[in-house]
């Protein structure tokens, strides 16, 4: 009886270590793989609206092809006689950012909401977007759906941040923090409080503000890196509130807009708390569907009953890590 026991308990600790190193395995890249679709979208989406009917849709049917092309034809754009540009729906690409010296090139989507930030770094509502006047802000994941900010602990002063809009190619390059800002502080960056929404505020010179969580694979603070734009800016619109509210509704300021994609993007990074019972309800029947099986193959040793299952275990378990990581904070 003991043995039995004891080899059900280990049987129970093993099957719990493979679900939490499955679940590991898709936080780093099932939701890579998520993300990658999404930058798929962005590519066709607005590379259609870059290049038009010039160029086939199957020449931008990726993010890889695309970006070549994209950034080819915004790099003609001249910023000092391009049109204003307004803030985008959310949801939709704003442009391209680039860091080379981390390797990234990924399409800006507006929007700072945990759906937002899933398609690639978004874009703060009410803040200046790229290579416009004034502080514009970007926030993007570090270990999760593609990590694109995974690095930026590793740029120093001097480094090249270029942004491409509709206006044209925007290079920033990173500026040291002031001495003693922040809880921990690189020579091209520093942390700050969740609630420290200064980073993001109105500035009188014009500059590119990347956030995202700090340290790597936690929430408990923020990471900060800001560049100066190396030019004159581009034209911004007389308004900077997004463009997809009905037209009887009041229309917002930059400040009040601001604040709420600040509160919008706190919420997401906090987790979606109505997740949890379906999280905690799709584990607790993986877990008996998962013990009948166990029971049925022992009494009947029909080993193939546990094969027979594995499809039913891998829908279970799929739906349960997609609703964990919408509970869980996001990194």
């Amino acid at each position: 009886m003991f043995h039995r026991v004891l080899g059900a308990v280990g049987r129970v600790l093993i099957t719990a270590g493979v679900v939490i190193l499955l679940f590991v395995a898709f936080q780093l890249w099932g939701t890579s793989l998520e993300q990658a679709g999404h930058q798929d979208e962005l590519a066709r989406s607005f590379g259609k609206e870059v290049l038009g009917p010039r160029v086939p849709t199957r020449e931008v049917r990726d993010a890889d092809h695309a970006e070549d092309a994209v950034i080819e034809d915004l790099t003609k754009i001249d910023p000092a006689t391009a049109p204003p540009l307004a803030p985008a729906p959310k949801g939709t690409s704003i442009g391209i950012i680039e860091i080379p010296k981390i390797g990234l090139r990924q399409f800006m989507v507006e929007g700072v909401s945990k759906s937002e930030l899933k398609k690639g770094p978004g874009h703060y509502p009410g803040t200046p977007l790229p290579g416009q006047a004034g502080n514009a802000a970007i926030a993007g994941h570090r270990t999760t759906y593609g990590a694109p900010f995974n690095r930026i602990d590793e740029l120093l002063p001097g480094d090249p941040i270029l942004a491409y809009t509709m206006q044209g190619r925007f290079r920033y390059e990173v500026i040291a923090p002031r001495p003693n800002v922040g809880i921990q502080n690189g020579p091209g960056w520093f942390s700050v409080k969740p609630t420290e929404t200064y980073v993001i505020a109105p500035t009188p010179d014009n500059r590119i503000t990347l956030t995202a969580c700090h340290p790597k694979r936690s929430a408990r603070q923020r990471i900060i890196v800001q560049a100066k734009l190396v030019a004159e800016p581009a034209a911004a619109p007389t308004t900077t509130v997004p463009p997809d509210l009905p037209p009887e509704t009041p229309r917002p300021g930059p400040d009040s807009t601001r604040a709420e994609a600040l509160r919008e993007a706190q919420a997401s990074l906090g987790g979606d708390a109505e997740a949890k019972w379906p999280a905690l309800l799709l584990g607790g029947t993986f877990v008996v569907v998962y013990g009948l099986v166990w029971f049925a193959a022992s009494r009947w040793k029909r080993r193939w009953i546990n094969l027979v299952a594995l499809p039913g275990y891998a829908v279970l378990l799929w739906f349960c890590f997609v609703f964990t990581d919408r509970w869980l904070p996001s990194i």
